[in-house]
């Protein structure tokens, strides 16, 4: 696992030093950060798109079916599924049939576009120990194995900062292109739609309630899921593909619900509008893992969907504390980083790449 904490750690200097050096008034070491940064997303593009494929368990899926999407395009097309993935595939096999040169693609598409979001969230501020975050938790997740939904969110995520800037064609664009890649990303316009439209959704005791109400409605979220059914949910209904429940004792959980209400009870007052969209993005996501705890498809898909938002989400404290209490969250945050990652490692198997075999 040595090549992973090497990547795990270039990160980590990236977060420690990001903020100092960006403040400093020394233009050349400015220059050169900003080129580390180009390096380190080259180096984390070519880390997934290059990979073997016996590290991750759905890259030979993906292999038979995008062999038979090459072959049978129409077919495909007309099914409406994926249709903007399965629409670059066709047009980068038109090129070259090498699947390591299109999981490149799709990686620089989606590492991009995560950058982008968490440039924009803060004003280019705190981007270093986000963008630490980011990859912690959603890098192994996301552009090892959901590479779909990768390419969506992160995507649909950005077209809801374009919508909070006032850049609403752009934003409308970006959610229907997102939407091509992964269905499940609609989530994303219709939860901020319903924020947009519902100003009592910016009252704390609303937001304080959301994530325990979910404890008292999950027993009516099956039937719910029956009723909205379709061939894509029914497949994790009926037992065509096994699923087990997600404990909510799990790091993950208690760790964001935590630092929820810490955000909420102290740093609410305080947030900028799109930071609170932020934190009502969070409180959905908690609300959505416990609603749907039975059901761990279901339950961690929607949540990692959501995830750019939950951990610019944590951030704010980084922006409201006291100097001394903003080094002491800053380090509780490096630990926090580690723990996502080191649980995101058992997905994967031992790193080998094929540019290591060419040099």
């Amino acid at each position: 696992m040595s090549f992973y904490l090497i990547l795990f750690s270039m990160f980590l200097f990236y977060a420690y030093s990001y903020d100092g050096i960006m403040i400093s008034k020394n233009r050349a070491l400015i220059n050169l950060y900003n080129f580390y940064t180009i390096v380190l997303l080259l180096i984390a593009i070519l880390f997934t798109g290059f990979r073997y494929g016996n590290i991750d368990h759905d890259y030979d899926s993906y292999l038979k079916w995008l062999t038979d999407v090459r072959e049978n395009f129409s077919v495909y097309f007309f099914q409406g599924k994926d249709i903007g993935f399965i629409t670059l595939y066709k047009v980068t096999s038109l090129f070259s049939n090498n699947i390591e040169y299109f999981f490149t693609l799709v990686a620089t598409i989606s590492i991009f576009a995560k950058f982008i979001f968490c440039r924009l969230s803060f004003n280019g501020k705190y981007l270093g120990v986000l963008l630490l975050l980011v990859f912690s938790r959603l890098y192994l997740v996301q552009e090892f194995t959901q590479v779909r939904v990768a390419i969506a969110m992160g995507i649909a995520s950005c077209a809801v900062l374009y919508w909070c800037d006032d850049r609403r064609k752009t934003s409308i664009i970006l959610i229907l292109v997102s939407i091509t890649f992964h269905l499940s990303v609609i989530l994303i316009p219709f939860l901020y739609f319903i924020h947009y439209n519902f100003k009592s959704l910016d009252n704390k005791k609303i937001l304080f309630s959301i994530p325990i109400i979910a404890f008292f409605l999950s027993p009516f979220s099956l039937d719910l899921m029956h009723f909205i059914g379709g061939e894509r949910i029914d497949s994790y209904l009926n037992g065509t593909y096994a699923v087990k429940k997600v404990s909510l004792l799990s790091s993950y959980y208690l760790i964001r619900l935590v630092l929820f209400y810490f955000v909420l009870l102290f740093i609410y007052d305080l947030a900028s509008k799109i930071e609170r969209v932020f934190i009502y993005f969070l409180s959905c996501s908690l609300f959505l893992q416990a609603f749907l705890s039975w059901n761990d498809v279901f339950s961690l898909r929607f949540v990692e969907v959501l995830g750019l938002f939950d951990l610019a989400a944590i951030i704010l404290p980084l922006k409201y504390l006291s100097t001394r209490l903003k080094y002491a969250y800053f380090l509780m945050l490096i630990i926090i980083s580690f723990l996502f990652f080191y649980s995101s490692l058992k997905i994967v198997l031992p790193y080998d790449n094929y540019i290591f075999n060419i040099i």
